[in-house]
């Protein structure tokens, strides 16, 4: 009897290990079409596994499996300046990505870019923000913008006058 569970035991542990050698081979495909920039994706699936997928490399053979985005970095030059947005989340319709075996999976982000502004009240408080959006719903921090190396927009002055233009309050805008 104990010969025979033996037996059965080692028949488990070898199936097993070979659904798992097949499943660690199945392999598909990922590009990025950033709309007209240069993207940059890091990509994660599981515990060591990472993919860094650039629009300008083409497809880019990764494990069959979901990944998840840690983080984009999409640069634009336009007008002779460089212009460089950077996200880590959150991701709307990239939060998951799903890559099937021998298949390709386009992932579109980027521009063009939906900016709504936001609105936030605490207290006598009120901050007044940007929310920039990609074609993957994936979110931009303003604070994470720059051109040419650069903070941009510029944290922006602000001045609240009554009918008569006397000055009520004055103040300069802060990131963060």
């Amino acid at each position: 009897m104990k010969k025979t569970d033996i037996w059965i035991s080692i028949g488990i542990i070898a199936a097993a290990l070979v659904t798992f050698y097949f499943y660690t081979q199945r392999k598909g495909y990922i590009t990025v079409d950033a709309g007209g920039a240069t993207a940059s994706l890091l990509l994660r699936s599981g515990w060591l596994s990472e993919a860094y997928i650039g629009s300008d490399s083409g497809p880019v053979l990764v494990p069959a499996r979901h990944s998840r985005p840690q983080r984009l970095r999409i640069i634009k030059k336009e007008n002779g300046g460089t212009w460089q947005l950077e996200t880590t989340g959150p991701w709307g319709n990239l939060a998951q990505v799903k890559v099937k075996n021998r298949r390709t999976t386009i992932l579109r982000v980027g521009p063009p870019l939906l900016i709504k502004p936001t609105v936030q009240r605490s207290g006598s408080s009120v901050s007044i923000g940007l929310s920039i959006i990609g074609r993957a719903g994936e979110q931009y921090g303003v604070q994470r913008i720059t051109k040419d190396g650069r903070q941009y927009p510029p944290a922006s002055a602000v001045k609240i006058v009554d009918e008569s233009g006397k000055i009520l309050a004055a103040g300069k805008f802060a990131y963060g």
